[in-house]
């Protein structure tokens, strides 16, 4: 159902059915819901969508501005984060980049009305993992969401002979551990900059292009533009390399894209 920021749709799709692998994660051997924390000003969007994703089987929780979705997100045990960009006061944006400087690292989607590229890279900037533009059918934002929390929880199985444990230079990444250390302290990286660092260093040296790297890393259609993936690398060299600025590790191989260092 498409909507724009003030316009209510009074019926939504019926959510994919069933969806229990989608919806719950296991935890001590039990099964356990997987929790959404929805911010979003929008009275008549923001329940229709809590209400859908909790016939789908999530735990929802919603608040309708980002100054009382602060200390909820920094303290709730959240699995996904799906905000609003456009909000009076503290915005989506603002209210990203302060979970992520606290080092929330929660996956993140950004619901907007804003499809410019500029706004985009603007998100992404501020520590989203994904974007999605209105109007959209929920049954989409399903979906990512669904992807979202499959590369936060997925664990590498591309074999018995996949390296586990890749060491280059003073940088550690530990796949089965889902661990990253540098110079032996641990650094903390979004799922999605984790997935990144790890499709780089499952073949140090060699180049990947933009487009390579969304169709490894992203495990749905993206709509997004390849340069989308700059700022994820921008972030990345923020937080494990000596100096971003020239870089040691994640080199930029001109025309192409970028690779991982394997001289060092």
């Amino acid at each position: 159902m498409a909507y724009n920021d003030r316009t209510v749709f009074y019926q939504l799709p019926r959510p994919r059915d069933p969806r229990p692998r989608a919806a719950e994660q296991r935890e001590n051997g039990s099964h356990v819901k997987h929790r959404i924390l929805i911010v979003d000003d929008d009275e008549n969007l923001r329940p229709l969508l809590s209400g859908y994703f909790t016939r789908a089987g999530f735990e929802v929780e919603e608040k309708d501005n980002a100054e009382e979705a602060l200390p909820a997100a920094l303290n709730g045990r959240f699995d996904c984060f799906i905000f609003d960009v456009t909000m009076p006061g503290m915005n989506g944006l603002e209210l990203m980049r302060r979970l992520r400087e606290r080092g929330v690292e929660t996956p993140a989607l950004f619901l907007t009305a804003h499809g410019e590229i500029d706004a985009k890279v603007a998100g992404f900037e501020a520590g989203a993992d994904d974007y999605l533009q209105k109007p959209f059918d929920p049954r989409e934002l399903e979906v990512r969401v669904e992807a979202l929390l499959r590369r936060a929880g997925r664990q590498t199985t591309e074999g018995q002979t996949d390296k586990q444990r890749i060491e280059i230079g003073e940088l550690v990444i530990d796949k089965r551990r889902h661990e990253v250390t540098l110079n032996g302290q641990p650094v903390d990286l979004t799922p999605l900059e984790f997935q990144i660092l790890e499709r780089l260093a499952s073949e140090p040296g060699r180049a990947w292009s933009r487009n390579d790297l969304l169709d490894q890393v992203w495990s749905t259609d993206y709509e997004g533009y390849q340069r989308n993936v700059d700022p994820h690398i921008n972030r990345l060299r923020q937080k494990i390399e000596p100096d971003p600025k020239n870089p040691r590790y994640v080199l930029t191989v001109r025309g192409v894209g970028y690779k991982l260092n394997d001289a060092l």
